[in-house]
């Protein structure tokens, strides 16, 4: 071949393989690097310690990587300033170690470990060979035939690795509770960036009666589940933004112990997080009721087996005898206090079920005080015991809040009909000024107030004695704070039931909402609460834009104005919003120019009902270079735009 010009090339070649027992790699000697792979969940190598070492020598380590950076103190000196690993190596999950200069010395057996608080969670070996280079082109042609099929094997690898890594599965969590809590937090941060599209799905795993879906939320909002009671569970309306994915159960019970998953999605699996709730038993609990109400529960459930010859005893500690005996299906009333004869009871089946909660009616004043249920076996050992404190109060006390804005309102006091005759007298008074009188039934009449202010805008239901609901609708009024009572009377003027609502007026909120350009749309959100009346007007404005007119819903439809050319088809609204409540506003294609503040009003009667202020961010990519935002920023400069535009550049 001599004078034929050809001339030969030296190739490097790195042969990656697997077998049983990890990777082996190979290489010549006289390369720059050789890198050493080491791929792990990244749930795994967050917040742990990368270790690199070869057994066979006497100071092994030969490379360490710690949440704060590399520590190289115990390194030994065959590799001082020849091994690096990537900055982001713990936040990413590769922990590959490149080695400079390789030499015949450093073929050997490379561990990769991973370690969090002295327990090793993950290790990885790989064999180094590093080579004779090739002495003619024969050789360099096969080792390029070679590295072709072998180089198939790491790519597979990496492929199956890297698909692996996209769901970064949370380590699991515990959370212990005593049953009788108001709710409870299943808790899922994050600092990964969610995006707008994102669907993240709260699931109870229940092998034996397959998975319950209980919490949506997607499309920007939640979604309520047909086999959950409205108002079970919650999450955070900014959770894109915050990260807390966490769910919050409510009245948790004991039934309600077992694993829950949170899966977020996205075309696939992104994030998943399993948390284990366990719901004890309560020792003691304390219940609350308004006097005259038609029943109070004080509640004793339990995860014990019980025989079912088993007795359940409710006794009250000063009283004599029982309060309930439960034996054999039935009551014992035998040693039954008389003052709770016809007054209790239980499930039939409650030794079946172990819901031994006792259902006490006609609570009154004297009825407060301390209850102790004991559960006995046939031969009078104690199975479970459950102390419940029950407060009867005189009247009940709630809360209504509203935002500033609202013209109406309903201040809600339902009761039992039994507690209504003919003869009683209902009485709505504005407590705070000077003891008002709003509005009063009087044995079948009705006689609302004539005054200035409130008179014409006060009404209850005319069939309050059939329904026991004596709420007290307050319409087309400028609200305030304010305390309210509502009191039932008999014709002797003896008090039956009284309640008081403190009626809150919340300064309007302003929402921020970030979006990133080049999302497909960003919801403004903004829900009110059921029944919506059929008559509103709800009109989307971007006060200080070109066309502030965004989109308007009324006689139940949704409409855009042809001539506005900005929103006309990048806008939409829930059209069933009246059985919905939800208001948002979904803007499509959100761009920098979009940025700024969106208000929402209802309308009734060309009233304002209520309102709603949601400042819009779009953000510019945070990968692009500011080379590539150069044009975009020069167009929005020299457009002939409105002075909000340029205001927005400023």
């Amino acid at each position: 071949m001599e004078g034929s010009g050809m001339v030969l090339l030296l190739v490097p070649v790195l042969l990656v393989s697997q077998h049983a027992a990890g990777l082996q790699v190979e290489v010549f000697e006289g390369e720059e690097s050789v890198l050493l792979p080491c791929w792990v969940p990244v749930n795994v190598s967050r917040g742990s310690t990368s270790v690199w070492d070869r057994d066979d020598f006497r100071i092994p380590t030969v490379h360490v990587r710690e949440p704060d950076g590399d520590y190289l103190k115990d390194q030994n000196q065959r590799y001082a300033g020849r091994t690096s690993m990537m900055e982001d190596a713990l936040q990413t999950g590769d922990l590959s170690l490149t080695l400079s200069r390789p030499t015949f010395t450093d073929s050997g057996t490379f561990t990769c470990t991973v370690r969090r608080l002295g327990e090793d969670l993950h290790s990885v070996n790989v064999d180094l060979q590093v080579k004779e280079p090739p002495s003619s082109w024969p050789w360099v042609l096969l080792g390029l035939v070679v590295l072709l099929i072998l180089l198939v094997v790491p790519a597979v690898i990496w492929y199956r690795l890297r698909k692996k890594k996209l769901t970064a599965v949370v380590p699991p969590e515990t959370v212990e509770i005593r049953e009788g809590v108001k709710s409870v937090l299943l808790p899922f941060k994050t600092s990964r960036g969610l995006p707008q599209d994102v669907k993240v799905e709260w699931t109870r795993l229940d092998p034996s009666r397959g998975n319950i879906t209980i919490h949506v939320f997607e499309n920007g909002r939640s979604e309520h589940q047909e086999n959950i009671p409205e108002g079970q569970t919650k999450m955070k309306a900014d959770l894109l933004s915050s990260g807390d994915l966490s769910l919050t159960l409510r009245t948790p019970q004991l039934k309600d112990s077992g694993d829950y998953q949170c899966v977020v999605s996205r075309g696939g699996d992104l994030l998943r997080k399993t948390v284990t709730l366990k719901v004890k038993e309560s020792l003691m609990e304390e219940v609350e009721v308004a006097d005259r109400e038609e029943n109070v529960r004080l509640p004793f459930n339990t995860a014990a087996h019980l025989p079912q010859d088993a007795k359940v005893v409710w006794k009250r500690t000063d009283r004599t005898g029982t309060v309930y005996e439960f034996q054999n299906g039935q009551n014992q009333s035998d040693g039954q206090n008389p003052e709770y004869r016809d007054r209790t009871e239980m499930n039939p089946d409650a030794l079946g079920t172990r819901d031994l909660t006792l259902t006490l009616k006609d609570p009154s004043q004297r009825d407060s005080g301390v209850f102790i249920c004991t559960v006995y076996s046939t031969d009078g050992k104690i199975l479970g015991r459950k102390v419940v404190t029950l407060t009867v109060k005189v009247y009940k006390v709630e809360k209504v809040s509203v935002e500033e804005g609202t013209r109406s309102v309903v201040l809600p006091f339902r009761t039992a009909p039994r507690l209504l005759s003919g003869k009683v007298t209902v009485e709505w008074r504005l407590a705070d000024v000077d003891d008002m009188m709003l509005y009063t039934y009087d044995r079948g009449h009705h006689r609302p107030t004539q005054d200035q202010t409130y008179g014409g805008h006060t009404k209850m239901n005319e069939d309050l004695l059939t329904t026991g609901d004596l709420s007290l609708t307050l319409s087309d009024l400028r609200l305030t704070q304010s305390v309210y009572t509502c009191s039932i009377h008999n014709e002797g003027e003896e008090i039956l039931q009284q309640k008081v609502v403190v009626l809150i007026v919340r300064a309007l909120q302003v929402e921020v909402v970030e979006v990133t350009k080049g999302e497909p749309s960003v919801s403004l959100p903004f829900k009110i609460p059921l029944p919506v009346d059929e008559d509103i007007k709800v009109e989307w404005t971007h006060p200080g834009s070109r066309q502030p007119e965004v989109i308007t819903f009324e006689n139940g439809e949704v409409q855009v104005s042809k001539w506005n050319r900005v929103y006309r088809r990048r806008t939409k609204m829930d059209g069933d919003l009246l059985r919905t409540g939800d208001l948002s506003l979904v803007l499509k294609r959100p761009c920098v120019a979009d940025n700024g503040l969106y208000k929402c009003m209802v309308y009734k009667s060309q009233e304002v009902q209520q309102q709603k202020m949601v400042t819009l961010s779009v953000r510019e990519h945070m990968e692009s270079s500011f080379n590539d935002r150069i044009p975009s920023f020069k167009r929005r400069r020299t457009a002939s735009g409105s002075p909000h535009e340029h205001s927005l550049l400023a």
